[in-house]
């Protein structure tokens, strides 16, 4: 189960009843990479950091017990065993994912179907071998998918036509989360609250750092990597899952295409951009986040409305939002969001720079995949200071492991020390190799704007048992566009820079 998701971010939740409100407890944090593929985060409300680690090791545990059974991803899970099998009895976990699956795939009309893993390998082959996708293939894969997929339910035995290739991984995803958290509350009796996010899908319970609910920001398709999100939910005891273009785009024939495909056509959906999915469990989340991809946003809307317990907003091709009958009552202001998860993690609060602005910088970076063995993904830090080299705006710390922040010397020695509430509000999981993006508004660390002038960028790399890197760009920024570019160094890719009106 393979994800690199669009993106959320959490932060508090709501006290629930069955916990007295005198009950000490308080928040910590836990990060992890290379967790199904993607990253990991769990907020973990408890009266002590030893009933914490006790959820955390629990949750864990339950995630690597589950990815041999349900990944596509790997040849040797119980998942791709079913692939090699005209019929086999599969686990309760296995049995339990497809089960929902064919449910949703008949609440939706196919829209969610499990039956397009061959399509899926189509498409993937494509884009891996740089030729078009052979259609008669395609319609050849499609005709065998219309077969029917028998499960016996008291033998747990899944009968699968042959041509037919499943893939979960439109529900596998929730169904973990929902079956971390609940090992989470089963091993730690002091546990009071719970997120778990993977790669941006969550699910929120109990009780949180604030008392007025999990605020979880959505940001939209291909925001910059440290944008502000502009919508955030107040949640309770609820799951989130999103998926829309980005990240996971299919590189076609040298265009991007979505990954999201129609059980109809085998083909990328190209009517939706994005979908957010708010519902009482993970699983059912992450399923219908797909669907409504799939499904018209009219359709998906009405669905929604009939479904109890389900909200959520499309994004039409054309960037039109469409919203279900709750949804308004979930929003929140943004400014309370104290946490990001979800795919393009936000980095620094930055508002969209308005048009015309005469500051304003966009940057492009990317991490270099470098052959170490064990590979870490290392610590970034992106920071502007006026020419004198006093501190303007932090924009990016990558690497949220307070022990590590001082590996990027020069701007822990002069900045970051003294200030380490940075760490809590800008500080965000490192990157693994890719490109990326983020911005700066042209606003100092107290949201201020600030005056036309010269500026210094300066970006700082450190890899645990790695290299350190550490490099500097003048902005002379005085209301007339610019570019310019950063030649790749050590731990760092090539950087490209645009500033000016507009940016």
């Amino acid at each position: 189960m393979r994800s690199h998701s669009t993106w959320l971010l959490a932060g508090a939740a709501l006290l629930p009843l069955a916990v007295p409100a005198a009950v000490h407890a308080e928040p910590y944090r836990f990060h992890y990479d290379h967790v199904l593929g993607t990253s990991l985060d769990i907020t973990a409300m408890a009266s002590d950091e030893s009933s914490a680690l006790m959820a955390v090791t629990a949750a864990r545990h339950e995630i690597a017990r589950l990815d041999p059974i349900l990944s596509a991803w790997r040849e040797d899970s119980e998942l791709q065993h079913l692939n090699r099998s005209a019929s086999a009895q599969v686990s309760p976990d296995l049995y339990a994912v497809l089960a929902r699956a064919e449910h949703w795939r008949a609440v939706t009309d196919g829209a969610f179907d499990c039956r397009t893993g061959g399509a899926l390998a189509i498409w993937r082959g494509a884009e891996a071998s740089g030729k078009p996708v052979d259609a008669a293939r395609l319609n050849r894969t499609l005709a065998s998918a219309l077969d029917s997929l028998r499960l016996e339910g008291a033998a747990r035995i899944v009968h699968r036509p042959e041509g037919v290739r499943l893939t979960v991984d439109g529900v596998a995803k929730g169904y973990v989360i929902d079956a971390a958290l609940a090992a989470a509350r089963k091993a730690s009796p002091n546990l009071h609250g719970l997120m778990i996010d993977i790669g941006g899908d969550l699910r929120c319970w109990g009780r949180a750092p604030q008392a007025s609910g999990w605020s979880v920001g959505v940001a939209g398709p291909r925001e910059a990597d440290n944008l502000q999100p502009a919508l955030a939910l107040r949640l309770h005891d609820q799951a989130v899952a999103a998926s829309g273009r980005g990240d996971r785009d299919l590189k076609i024939a040298g265009g991007a295409v979505s990954h999201t495909l129609s059980p109809a056509t085998g083909r990328p959906v190209a009517h939706v951009q994005h979908a957010v999915v708010v519902a009482a469990t993970a699983t059912d989340a992450d399923a219908l986040a797909t669907a409504f991809m799939v499904m018209a946003p009219r359709d998906a809307i009405a669905l929604a409305d009939r479904t109890q317990d389900v909200e959520v907003q499309v994004v039409d091709h054309a960037g039109t939002r469409h919203s279900s009958r709750g949804w308004a009552d979930l929003q929140s202001p943004p400014a309370g969001l104290i946490k990001a998860s979800f795919a393009s993690s936000a980095i620094a609060a930055v508002a969209p720079a308005a048009a015309g602005k005469s500051i304003g910088l966009d940057l492009t970076y990317q991490v270099p995949k470098i052959d170490a063995e064990p590979y870490h993904a290392p610590y970034v830090v992106m920071w502007v200071t006026d020419e004198n080299r006093q501190m303007v705006r932090t924009l990016a710390v990558l690497g949220n492991k307070p022990k590590w922040a001082p590996e990027n010397f020069v701007w822990w020695r002069r900045y970051g020390r003294q200030a380490p509430q940075v760490l809590d509000t800008v500080a965000r999981a490192s990157r693994l190799p890719g490109r990326y993006n983020l911005s700066w508004d042209g606003k100092d660390d107290d949201g201020k704007p600030v005056a036309a002038g010269k500026y210094i960028l300066h970006i700082e790399a450190s890899r645990e048992k790695g290299g350190h890197t550490y490099q500097t760009v003048d902005l002379d920024l005085n209301g007339a566009a610019g570019s310019k570019a950063l030649p790749a160094k050590d731990e760092m890719g090539p950087v490209d820079l645009k500033f000016g009106p507009g940016v």
